[in-house]
């Protein structure tokens, strides 16, 4: 018998910065960073049930689960979302680079680059924010939606 099964179920420590990947206990979806001192960290994306639609930075407590790796996963922005100028969590678009910024605190964020999971640095002035996007795979040429932000509530 053979498994469709396109993703990877690993600890955090095999994720590579840049890596998608959903906590198994919960269902939530995180992307693998590294914080100023190159520790790794977790950039957790807010679920359909959370009050507040903001992208956190988690520092600790990722080691001790599985978590599942999608290693092809494909992030899409929403054309139609873009907004005029670049504020809060979002998919931020400048040149042929995508950053999403992380809250540490209420009002104090990074900004990561979303391919090496790095922090890194964006003229805002040069760059579009889209306010919705989401991550899937393609699958026979198709695209499967796996996470939208902002997450939407299932029916």
């Amino acid at each position: 018998m053979q498994v469709d099964f396109k993703v990877v179920v690993t600890d955090f420590d095999d994720i590579p910065l840049g890596g998608f990947f959903q906590f198994a206990l919960d269902g939530s979806f995180g992307l693998c960073v590294a914080d100023d001192g190159g520790r790794r960290a977790a950039l957790t994306l807010p679920t359909a049930d959370q009050r507040e639609q903001k992208i956190w930075l988690q520092l600790g407590g990722l080691t001790h689960q599985p978590l599942i790796h999608l290693p092809h996963a494909v992030l899409r922005p929403k054309l139609s979302s873009r907004a005029h100028s670049v504020t809060g969590s979002g998919l931020i678009c400048a040149g042929a680079q995508h950053f999403i910024r992380g809250y540490e605190a209420q009002a104090q964020y990074k900004t990561f680059d979303v391919k090496s999971g790095l922090i890194a640095a964006v003229a805002d002035r040069q760059a579009v924010q889209f306010s919705e996007w989401s991550t899937g795979q393609l699958v026979d040429g198709k695209f499967e939606e796996v996470y939208s932000f902002p997450p939407r509530k299932a029916s």
